[in-house]
């Protein structure tokens, strides 16, 4: 016998995985496909318990693997898209307060 999960793990959906953000329309994000590509923010919100951009909002309470990567490439295309020292400086800012929200949300 063969034993088959009540859900498929590579695909998980709102009855199996938790979620690890929010949309700006209030849908859960459980699936990195759920993630758009986002322009740079005109509005970046870090506190203690989250994370937020231009209302796709991410709790750091639960960071998943998912919105590592996604935050990484984010950033990445950011600095691509505006080479300027102070756009660099301004994503410098934006990982430091992610850095330090998470380190307190621990």
């Amino acid at each position: 016998m063969i034993y088959k999960p009540p859900f498929d793990r590579r695909k998980p959906d709102i009855t199996t995985a938790a979620p690890f953000g929010r949309s700006p329309d209030g849908h859960w994000i459980v699936s990195a496909g759920d993630l758009p590509e986002l322009p740079i923010p005109r509005r970046v919100e870090v506190t203690k318990d989250f994370i937020a951009f231009d209302g796709w909002v991410f709790p750091l309470s639960y960071v998943s693997k998912s919105l590592l990567v996604w935050l990484q490439a984010s950033f990445l295309r950011w600095a691509k898209e505006d080479e300027s020292e102070r756009n660099r400086e301004w994503i410098e800012g934006i990982a430091e307060a992610f850095e330090n929200g998470l380190a307190g949300a621990l």
